[in-house]
């Protein structure tokens, strides 16, 4: 297991540099330059050689690239151009933290959630049950993120006012319920479905039979037979969800007024901040070769055919 663990970090070391490699490119053959975004007038071409010379933007493609590659290897992503007091540390710092609250919340919320009417659609005798918990698994995977934001503000902010519409006073705060719903509907539409799905096909299996003869407690077999074998493609798909609830939502974000990673993302790709465009780039992909890695690991303790796979 430890040698499977060390060949899959070193195999995400490639892919964070291809994608170094082609944010960077996209990001400085782009038309236009930094200092001219936003402006009403077009800058002095001597301002405009002084602030690429500061940056290091006179340089030629290659250097850059090396240069900006080594310093984030050591941790520097560099100064950020639209907001010149802070470097892009100082900003993944600020606002990383927020997005991992509220995404690290929606995600426990989706599988707490999700988990339990995923079984009960499964192994209830009662069609209705059934197809109630069918019909919100489909509005969660049919309903984009911000369609359900929006209907929420306007439903519990504006129309019956017990939750504030704009702003983020910290994650056990009241400002933060519209956001954790928000995130969370999607991931727990798809673990119900998977979760559903798997039952179905995991309970008439002949080990769940055995069991059964056996005389264990339902509860038991439920938990310990069926739920356990159900959950390997609900962890795939958690993992998915979990790459993209985690690092932030720019439409949650924008439209809720969290001060969140997702949302400063897209102000920086609209002021053509290479710095921070690359160094939260790159910091999203290294939470999905992470995730990666903990769902592949996670397989070990649920299936022991993939121990005994990896063993041989």
């Amino acid at each position: 297991m430890l040698v499977y663990l060390l060949r899959r970090i070193l195999a995400g070391i490639p892919t964070l540099i291809l994608v170094y490699t082609m944010v960077f490119l996209i990001a400085h053959v782009t038309p236009g330059s930094p200092w001219d975004v936003g402006s009403n007038r077009p800058i002095e071409p001597s301002v405009k050689a002084a602030l690429d010379a500061k940056y290091r933007l006179d340089q030629p493609l290659y250097v850059q690239y090396v240069d900006y590659l080594w310093s984030a290897a050591h941790g520097d992503f560099g100064p950020s151009y639209r907001d010149q007091t802070q470097s892009v540390t100082d900003i993944i710092k600020r606002f990383l933290p927020v997005s991992l609250q509220i995404g690290a919340a929606a995600l426990f919320l989706a599988i707490v959630l999700g988990l339990p009417l995923g079984a009960l659609a499964a192994l209830t005798r009662h069609a209705a049950v059934d197809g109630a918990i069918r019909m919100l698994s489909t509005l969660g995977t049919s309903m984009p993120t911000y369609v359900v934001t929006s209907v929420l503000i306007v439903t519990l902010s504006v129309s019956l006012g017990w939750l504030p519409t704009f702003g983020f006073k910290g994650i056990f705060s009241t400002s933060a319920i519209i956001p954790v719903l928000s995130l969370a509907l999607a991931p727990m539409a798809a673990i119900i479905r998977y979760f559903r799905t798997s039952m179905l096909e995991v309970m008439h299996l002949d080990f769940v039979q055995t069991a059964r003869a056996k005389g264990l407690l339902p509860i038991h077999v439920i938990i310990r037979h069926m739920g356990r074998n159900a959950l390997i493609p609900v962890v795939t798909v958690v993992g998915a969800y979990a790459s993209y609830v985690l690092v932030g939502s720019f439409f949650v974000e924008s439209i809720a007024g969290i001060p969140g990673f997702g949302r400063y993302f897209v102000l920086a790709v609209a002021a053509r901040d290479y710095p921070v465009i690359i160094g939260t780039t790159l910091v999203y992909a290294a939470f999905v070769v992470v995730i990666n890695i903990v769902v592949d690991m996670s397989y070990f303790l649920l299936d022991p055919r993939v121990r005994l796979e990896r063993a041989g």
